[in-house]
Parts: structure tokens; sequence; C-alpha cells
């Protein structure tokens, strides 16, 4: 897996819009994404299959085709976030993993890291 700096450099610098992450915010995702080291990514696609299963997926889930999920069900088999992203990346859905990064794993500034 690539070091951990280049790796989430590179998730805010792929979005698929540059308003996917206002330029405001890019340091704190960058932050929140570095602290919580991959966990996002299989928290991401755990929820996703989760949904899928219950008749509810996300709508980038939805979207993707058999070989793509398989992929991704694959990589969080493996424990490889880094192998999510780059799935997410080529689909066009890195924005999702700032938005979901922003939405459940934001702390409070005393958490512990």
């Amino acid at each position: 897996m690539q070091p951990l700096s280049y790796y989430y450099y590179n998730v805010l610098e792929v979005l698929e819009k540059p308003c996917d992450v206002p330029t405001a915010h890019l340091q704190e995702g960058y932050d929140i994404l570095y602290q919580h080291g991959g966990r996002i990514e299989m928290d991401l696609v755990r929820k996703a299959e989760e949904g899928d299963a219950q008749g509810e997926p996300y709508y980038w889930y939805e979207a993707l085709d058999a070989e793509q999920r398989a992929k991704l069900h694959k990589a969080l088999d493996h424990g490889d976030p880094a192998k999510i992203l780059k799935i997410m990346q080529r689909n066009g859905y890195a924005g999702i993993l700032y938005h979901h990064a922003r939405e459940h794993f934001r702390a409070a500034p005393d958490a512990v890291r």
C-alpha cells in the first residue's frame, strides 16, 4: 500500500468535480481521512453492501455493474482500502469517500485518535 500521506493526498486531488469538496474543506478532509487510515473506505463499502442486501443501496453502489461490485467486495474481504479507493476513483465516485468521512468520522477536537 502507498504511504498514507501520498495516498490521501491523491484522494482529495482526484475528485470527480472541483465542487465535490469545497476548497475551504480540503485540509479538513485530508485530516479526517489520514486520521482514520483506511477505516472510512471499509465502513463505506460495508454500509453500501448492507444497504444493498436490504434493498436500499446507495445510489453510487447501485450504479456499479456486477464486476465492479465484486471487486469492491473482494477488496473489503482482503482489508484493502487502497483498492477500494482505486475502484471508486475509476468509477467516478471518489468524492463519496470524503463526504462519508465528514458525515460519519468527524470527531470532537478532544477525541482520542
